[in-house]
């Protein structure tokens, strides 16, 4: 699958570059979620063997099935899909059609989806074979995938909020709110001569997701999306 991948990357490389738009590729299995807790709990609503996909940038990818009605799912329903055993990605439309707000109203199709138990966000990559390989690969829990080498690539976050309903940029400002109940953390990162540039951010980001994994008091995703009910 990474093979595919990269291929395909590359490929539309060299085709943007020569004027082109776009690059179809097929694969023999797109495992479907259709709800978060599908999600977290790696257990499909159903597998699609061999759609097309349509990559027009690295973080705007499409699919069509023969299906005209497997196709109507993946663009309303479906909230994201696994394509092979690594790959994530979320349907920017199933967020924009849930009422989030944010950057996702700029993204179309689906993006590279990151995610464990406790946090999601979005990661966005240049169009070019230099960065984004190895940022299609995460696995759920391994924190050592989430991201490429934050010192080197060019490539920008976005966080999803499930209480806010909101999909924001991670830039030094909103990372400073989320280490909030990080004081040391958010301490360290303001203090850094360069905290607002971009390398920066993405390697204090990454920290934070690796604080919260550690962090028992932190509420999963399921938590901030099905809060427990005052007893009456």
């Amino acid at each position: 699958m990474r093979r595919l991948y990269i291929s395909l990357l590359a490929l539309m490389a060299v085709a943007l570059g020569a004027g082109a738009q776009q690059y179809h590729a097929r694969h023999d299995s797109v495992w479907v979620y259709n709800s978060w807790d599908a999600i977290i709990q790696q257990w499909p609503d159903t597998v699609i063997i061999n759609p097309e996909i349509t990559a027009w940038t690295p973080y705007d990818i499409e699919f069509e099935d023969d299906d005209s009605d497997v196709t109507r799912m993946l663009k309303k329903q479906t909230v994201a899909v696994a394509v092979g055993d690594t790959t994530w990605l979320v349907n920017t439309q199933w967020l924009r059609d849930n009422k989030y707000k944010g950057e996702c109203k700029k993204m179309d199709d689906y993006a590279p989806l990151f995610f464990n138990a406790k946090v999601a966000f979005i990661q966005c990559v240049p169009t070019h074979t230099s960065t984004g390989m190895s940022l299609l690969g995460a696995l759920l829990g391994d924190s050592e995938a989430f991201a490429a080498d934050p010192w080197e690539d060019e490539a920008d976050f976005y966080w999803i909020d499930f209480e806010q309903k909101r999909v924001d940029k991670v830039d030094h400002k909103k990372l400073s709110l989320l280490l909030g109940d990080y004081p040391d953390l958010r301490r360290r990162f303001e203090q850094m001569h360069d905290y607002k540039e971009r390398y920066m951010v993405q390697s204090f980001f990454i920290d934070f997701v690796r604080r919260v994994e550690r962090d028992p008091a932190y509420p999963t995703i399921l938590d901030r999306l099905y809060p427990p009910q005052p007893l009456q």
